[in-house]
């Protein structure tokens, strides 16, 4: 399936979920007839917001900036429009699942009722649908529609409230010299119009602030565009950290279409990208390796790619290892990597529900490593959240997050 066929797929069932969304809208709630000013005027309405999606997935502009006034008052609303009907989709749909079986064992009920009344009386029972029910049923799709929108309007102002997090991790065989080492964690930053130099700006000081001895950037420094580089470039060539500051690439900079690009201005920034290979820190004459891998998407590339970022390395001196995706968490583990920084599945972004360490999210069918600790014998693996957005400008109980990680011997 061509990237362009996925664009189509994804623009049809956005639309159809719009117009199932509206239908219910107005014909539940609204109780609007299809000749009416009011429906004639809201399906214009409705078709005029649908412009700037049709022209996002088909034709692909770029938008690289944006003022704070264009942003707020032209790109946002669009986003919440969207989004908000997304979620109204998505309720209705489970719903819908839900009240199937209850729907079909009621119209069962019913069917044998009217037989047995038919056998008594000689006729069949006639049907009687309260007002109550339909007067229900409009507040529910009421409250559904402003619920959602509320979400989508909260989500996207509450995108950027960052978390500063602090864990220790114990590594087996850490030399006593690097007792308390520190790492700071930053990844998915997808520079674009909702991430702009200034944002960026902000993230650099907070992560110069916690005055960790090094600093990993997990990938996905760009959304999809190679000129997106430039201002991420900008910002985060403040970035200081006394043993170094270290990357690797996500599968968003792939989708730059040049890479080599977003990979040049990136290190030449001052964050050293790691492509499959190592660096040794060294501190009073002990050693720890950080790894790195490109951005993998099968387990044989991850097997290949983390066999040559460890090449040479004897089986006991401690290892950490960047890699952006955090499915191959098995994988690092069989071949003795202590710890693993990874992100790309941003804590979930929208996140419906949690279960002490299980989220509900698109996410977690995708991965069941999502965000946090994660602990396969001697190994562990952090999935930072991030501080980006992708699809939507909206993190629903997932706030952004900046990771200080220090290292206790095991």
């Amino acid at each position: 399936m061509t990237f362009r066929t996925i664009q189509l797929v994804i623009l049809v069932l956005l639309l159809f979920n719009q117009y199932y969304c509206f239908r219910k809208i107005t014909a539940n709630t609204l109780k609007l007839k299809r000749t009416s000013a009011g429906f004639i005027s809201l399906m214009v309405f409705v078709l005029c917001m649908n412009v700037p999606l049709i022209i996002l997935l088909v034709w692909s502009p770029k938008i690289i900036a944006a003022t704070k006034l264009q942003t707020y008052a032209l790109i946002y609303p669009f986003y919440v429009w969207h989004f908000g009907f997304f979620l109204a989709g998505l309720v209705l749909l489970i719903i819908g699942i839900v009240r199937l079986p209850v729907i079909t064992g009621s119209w069962i009920a019913a069917k044998f009722r009217a037989l047995l009344a038919k056998r008594r009386n000689g006729a069949a029972e006639h049907r009687v649908h309260p007002e109550e029910r339909r007067r229900f049923l409009r507040q529910g799709v009421t409250v559904l529609v402003g619920a959602s929108f509320t979400a989508s309007a909260y989500g996207a102002f509450r995108k950027d409230k960052y978390e500063s997090t602090s864990i220790t991790v114990p590594i087996k065989n850490l030399p006593e010299t690097f007792e308390g080492f520190s790492i700071t964690l930053l990844s998915d930053v997808h520079s674009s119009v909702f991430m702009t130099k200034e944002m960026m700006i902000g993230y650099a000081d907070a992560v110069n602030n916690l005055h960790s001895d090094l600093i990993a950037v997990t990938g996905d420094f760009v959304n999809s565009q190679v000129e997106e580089v430039y201002p991420l470039a900008e910002a985060f060539e403040r970035l200081r950290a006394p043993h170094g500051v270290y990357g690797v690439l996500g599968n968003h900079d792939y989708y730059s279409r040049n890479v080599e690009e977003v990979a040049k201005r990136v290190n030449e920034c001052g964050i050293r990208l790691l492509v499959n290979e190592q660096v040794r820190i060294e501190k009073d004459g002990n050693s720890l390796y950080l790894l790195g891998s490109d951005d993998i998407g099968t387990y044989a590339r991850a097997e290949q790619a983390f066999d040559r970022a460890a090449a040479g390395i004897g089986s006991g001196a401690p290892k950490v290892l960047m890699c952006h995706r955090p499915y191959f968490f098995e994988t690092a583990e069989k071949r003795g990597i202590d710890l693993i920084l990874a992100g790309h599945t941003h804590g979930g972004q929208i996140v419906f529900a949690r279960f002490d360490d299980e989220v509900f999210a698109p996410a977690r069918f995708a991965s069941k490593y999502v965000a946090g600790l994660y602990t396969i014998g001697n190994s562990r693996m952090y999935v930072s959240r991030g501080i980006g957005t992708v699809g939507v400008p909206v993190r629903l109980n997932c706030p952004p997050e900046i990771t200080k990680i220090t290292l206790t011997r095991g």
